[in-house]
């Protein structure tokens, strides 16, 4: 599991509750819920942005593919094992990672 995975998975976990709802557009559901959590991290306009999305979305793929999400078109939630790695990063952890991430 790469650190981004990690990273998703805690943040799905501490941040959300395990469970987000979303809607798509034109866009596929890791893409649409790619940009919605780099949003949380840099802005729209910041030119890190699409780098952002992008390794979001390649990691969302990958948890999917290895059942650590369950993704649809309007809902992704953390699986049993998904949650369990999730908590792997104590909160503690998370949050120091979230305010390095957010300085870079």
């Amino acid at each position: 599991m790469t650190p981004v995975e990690r990273f998703l998975l805690a943040h799905l976990l501490y941040e959300y509750g395990g469970r987000l709802y979303f809607t798509t557009q034109r866009e596929s559901p890791e893409e649409t819920l790619a940009g919605f959590l780099a949003e949380d991290f840099v802005s729209v306009e910041d030119r890190r942005y699409l780098k952002v999305k992008k390794a979001f979305a390649e990691a969302l793929k990958k948890l999917k593919e290895n059942w650590m999400i369950e993704l649809r078109s309007f809902e992704v939630a953390l699986t049993i094992v998904g949650r369990m790695e999730a908590e792997k990063l104590t909160r503690e952890q998370y949050e120091k990672l979230r305010e390095k991430f957010g300085r870079t």
